[in-house]
């Protein structure tokens, strides 16, 4: 009868519990991969640079005198041997004048001295004068050549000074402001009358890190001054549209900031850049070169260092450490520990770990990726683009 009441209950438990259907197991996680690949890119770097002209002339007075005319705009461009100031020269025809009659009367003297040690050379043969006297004679003739070429000599140099009573342009160019007016006293103390600045003559000045001079004197594939170009963005933010090439770096580090000084040549055909202009200089190579590039998203970091998941035809998670370079736009240049037709996980990371099994879908962004023909800029990135909205994507995030 006990066993009647408990037994039966127990035992009909036991058959439900055996017609259960087993329980299935969980489906693989799904990641979104995207596939290494080869992509061209430009190797660059960002400086800020000063523009600088090797043709800034300092115009000035090199005599003494009242300035009597002006003879250009302030801001005028003008060809080079054009009139920009006049000095009264009044003073200077008058020491011309002087000294053209006091070459000519020691041209004079000169030529009575000839003609007398002329006279003694026949006379002293003969001994109708003395040795003495022929002495004298010859001496005269020597002190009246000297006379004569100090003479010329001060008649050239009155002849220069009222020559610089006229200052023109020594090139073409831009001329500044008028430092001086009409009616002013100038002399070679006066100082800057006005400047005169060559139009395509330009250079963009910058400072390299003494650092990356080291780098690149290292490096195995140094690249040679002619392989490399230098763009500019100026400061309204648009892009230059002339590139120039590098033509001075420094034999010496500035031991106070740790830089080195490079000097680009710039063309200036339409007078866009102006000395003392503040813009960015973009170093780059002229040819671009092919490397391998993931996304920087997929990259992880650990105590061990820089890493990311694949993929391999299993279906299964491997890890791969990696070395990397510099980065372009959205990707990343990979030197070491991936080859081109991996796939690598960029959604769904936190799902995995290595020797896992996944499901894969290929990862479809939401807007054109960016390639590595478009370098990331290393100084003064705009900083608004950390505050914009992220955009989402279909793979289950938000676009890198």
């Amino acid at each position: 009868m006990r066993l009647t009441r408990f037994g039966l209950p127990v035992l009909f438990l036991a058959l439900a519990a055996c017609e259960e259907p087993p329980a299935t197991e969980a489906p693989p996680p799904e990641v979104f991969v995207v596939t290494a690949s080869e992509q061209l890119y430009q190797p660059e770097r960002t400086f800020t640079a000063r523009i600088d002209s090797r043709s800034d002339v300092n115009i000035t007075a090199q005599v003494s005198g009242k300035l009597t005319a002006v003879h250009f705009r302030e801001g005028d461009t003008v060809e080079a041997g054009a009139p920009l100031f006049d000095i009264d020269p009044a003073p200077y025809k008058a020491a011309l004048s002087r000294a053209k009659a006091e070459h000519e009367r020691a041209k004079a003297t000169l030529a009575e001295a000839k003609s007398n040690f002329s006279r003694a050379n026949k006379l002293v043969d003969k001994g109708y004068i003395s040795d003495s006297e022929y002495d004298t004679l010859k001496a005269r003739q020597q002190e009246a050549e000297a006379a004569e070429q100090s003479a010329r000599a001060a008649r050239e140099s009155a002849q220069v000074d009222l020559s610089y009573t006229h200052i023109e342009a020594p090139q073409a160019g831009r001329v500044g402001r008028s430092i001086a007016s009409v009616g002013d006293v100038v002399s070679p103390g006066f100082g800057t009358l006005t400047t005169l600045v060559g139009g395509n003559d330009m250079q963009a000045v910058f400072q390299i890190p003494e650092r990356l001079l080291t780098e690149a004197a290292m490096s195995d594939n140094q690249p040679k001054p002619s392989e490399i170009e230098v763009g500019l963005e100026l400061p309204n933010g648009s892009e230059y549209p002339y590139t120039g090439n590098i033509v001075y770096v420094s034999n010496r580090v500035d031991s106070n900031t740790g830089t080195v000084e490079v000097r680009a040549a710039m063309p200036n055909p339409r007078d866009l850049l102006r000395p003392g202009m503040f813009v960015q200089a973009h170093v780059r190579l002229k040819q671009s070169l092919s490397g391998l590039m993931i996304p920087q998203a997929a990259l992880q970091v650990d105590q061990q260092g820089t890493y990311v998941f694949t993929v391999n035809t299993n279906n299964l998670v491997l890890r791969n450490n990696l070395m990397t370079g510099d980065r372009f736009g959205e990707n990343v240049l990979v030197t070491e520990g991936l080859v081109a037709g991996e796939k690598v996980i960029l959604r769904g990371i936190q799902k995995v770990r290595p020797g896992s099994e996944v499901q894969v879908s290929d990862y479809k962004p939401a807007t054109d990726p960016h390639t590595g023909s478009q370098p990331q800029k290393d100084q003064n990135e705009d900083t608004d683009k950390t505050n914009a909205p992220a955009a989402t994507d279909n793979n289950g995030g938000t676009a890198p």
